[in-house]
């Protein structure tokens, strides 16, 4: 009996038993009137019983009815939710993402990042863009990004931060220089230590004056560098320690600097996604970030029937 009954009959009985009129209900599902009334009637004779009481123009749920009302909303919804799957397939075979990334976090993580959404979402493509933490909020405000991964300042209400991880700064240093035997430095050591650092604008180098200060250290400044690759690449040569986060090393192992653990006041930097406050994430944007929380956090890659499952972090 069942096999007879098709979703256009549980529409349209739906409709009447919210209108509780057929031709409202007809006016709701632009048909003609005629039409609900026929396709009700056919339903009721394959189900062999009555589902609505005419009273005048008005009609009511029969104890059938109401509880065949029950199951025709879980059917219906179970296929809505099916047809917003496939669409959410579909948007992945050909979807975009725009990824702000801090220079900080870029060579350690984007390559692993990019490497598991080829693998898994080969259709995707990917924008890159390094950007200061700012500079990632500002673009994902103007929505000109669709995610960021960077330092969770929390500074804009109109972005939502999603933590990931901390990292403690560290004393970064050459093989030659004369701490590089330590395992640990005090912090109160790097009073009169010249270092070089990143310029004032940078995000990172305010969290740096904030460990300063709190460990109630003026730094000697012997560079200022506006490039993450081209400081490291200074203090191997150079031979002048900076002060950042470890995870600025990963990737970056063939210039044999050591990350030296500082003891004292440690300031621990966070880093998480950034995601715009209002609107719904993108299928592509889901997928990007659920493959760098797989990457950073050791997890388990999620099924991709849950990424594209869903519409909003």
């Amino acid at each position: 009996m069942s096999d007879a009954i098709e979703l256009r009959h549980l529409r349209y009985f739906l409709a009447v038993a919210a209108t509780e009129n057929f031709t409202r209900a007809a006016e709701r599902l632009h048909i003609s009137q005629p039409s609900v009334s026929q396709q009700i009637a056919q339903l009721e004779r394959i189900l062999n019983t009555p589902l609505f009481r005419r009273i005048g123009k008005r009609v009511q749920l029969t104890e059938a009815g109401a509880t065949f009302r029950l199951s025709a909303e879980v059917v219906l919804r179970k296929v809505d939710e099916a047809c917003g799957s496939v669409q959410n397939v579909a948007a992945l075979l050909s979807g975009r993402a725009d990824l702000g990334v801090i220079p900080a976090l870029h060579v350690a993580w984007v390559p692993n990042v990019l490497e598991r959404v080829a693998r898994d979402y080969p259709g995707i493509t990917v924008g890159v863009q390094e950007r200061a933490s700012s500079g990632i909020e500002t673009e994902l405000e103007a929505g000109r990004l669709d995610l960021g991964f960077g330092l969770m300042t929390r500074s804009s209400p109109n972005i939502r931060y999603e933590h990931l991880l901390s990292e403690p700064f560290s004393l970064i240093v050459s093989k030659q220089h004369k701490f590089s035997l330590l395992g640990t430095v005090d912090s109160a050591s790097l009073a009169g230590e010249r270092l070089v650092l990143l310029p004032e604008r940078f995000d990172m180098r305010r969290e740096g004056d904030e460990f300063f200060r709190g460990a109630r250290i003026r730094p000697r400044v012997a560079f200022e560098i506006d490039s993450i690759d081209a400081l490291l690449a200074s203090v191997a040569c150079a031979g002048t320690p900076t002060l950042l986060p470890a995870i600025v090393l990963k990737g970056r192992e063939s210039l044999k600097l050591k990350a030296l653990t500082l003891t004292g006041n440690v300031r621990k930097i966070e880093f998480g996604l950034l995601w715009h406050a209002e609107g719904p994430a993108g299928p592509a944007a889901l997928a990007v970030a659920d493959s760098l929380k797989a990457a950073i956090l050791g997890t388990k890659h999620r099924a991709k029937s849950e990424v594209r499952g869903r519409h909003r972090l």
